[in-house]
């Protein structure tokens, strides 16, 4: 049966007993999931695989195994529907937070960059993908030009941003470009640019600058994350002035907007 940790809320410990009850059952698909407390925040583990993470609350995220939960991400973010990836892929993955989406990269042979710029969130990123070929972890702020900015850590609720909510912690961190980011780093192209900033997505896409004209998709979470304001209007007008067909998706909660290079497609 599922584990309990010390310092969950009680809401929280009974839905992960009943979670054990489930998978006990096999009801619905539902797998055992145990969390444990560590100085990381937590280790989640599930079908024999363990990862780190900032907060215990993402054990949720793991319901259905380890299998269920790529196949999520997978779907979210377009592969297999928006981009093809194999052993020559590149990804930039902007947000990467605990860094789950390195194991979608890994699953296809893809070389992937992982961005996460709030320090405790990071060191997760770090843990959970130094087995990992093929993978690259920048502590990082990408932003719409190079320079200082102020960033809010709340890793613990998955709200860590460049917008204060009121409940981060800020930090200044050194921020660059996409275009910057890739020149500093050899990147020529991108098969895909995955982006979960928080809200920061239009900042982020105004400093693609040239690397607009050699990326082939760009996924972006653009839900409700800019003091509760999406923006996907603003991501499909600067999409569409660089070349991209736009295209605008819910799947399961998350609400996407994919930017697919109309040049790829001929």
């Amino acid at each position: 049966m599922a584990a309990a940790i010390e310092g969950l809320p009680l809401k929280q410990k009974l839905k992960l007993l009943r979670q054990g009850v489930y998978a006990a059952f096999s009801f619905r698909g539902h797998a055992p999931v145990s969390v444990r407390a560590d100085p990381l925040g937590a280790v989640i583990t599930v079908d024999g695989k363990s990862i780190y993470a900032p907060s215990p609350l993402r054990w949720k995220l793991y319901k259905k195994g380890w299998t269920a939960r790529l196949d999520q991400l997978a779907r979210e973010y377009g592969v297999g529907r928006h981009i093809s990836l194999d052993q020559d892929s590149v990804i930039l993955d902007i947000g990467a937070n605990a860094g789950e989406f390195a194991y979608v990269a890994a699953r296809h042979g893809a070389r992937i960059h992982c961005i996460e710029p709030d320090p405790k969130v990071f060191a997760c990123l770090s843990a959970n993908t130094s087995d990992l070929s093929d993978v690259s972890i920048h502590d990082a702020l990408i932003w719409k030009e190079n320079g200082e900015v102020d960033f809010f850590s709340a890793p613990d609720t998955a709200d860590s941003s460049v917008f204060d909510e009121g409940q981060g912690e800020k930090v200044t961190k050194p921020a660059v470009t996409v275009e910057r980011f890739c020149t500093d780093h050899g990147i020529e192209r991108l098969d895909l640019l995955k982006c979960d900033a928080e809200g920061a997505e239009p900042e982020i896409l105004e400093g693609i600058g040239a690397m607009f004209a050699q990326i082939k998709v760009i996924a972006l979470d653009t839900g409700p994350e800019r003091k509760g304001a999406r923006t996907h209007h603003e991501c499909r007008r600067i999409l569409e002035e660089n070349g991209f067909s736009v295209i605008d998706e819910k799947i399961g909660k998350r609400l996407m907007t994919f930017g697919v290079n109309r040049s790829a497609l001929k």
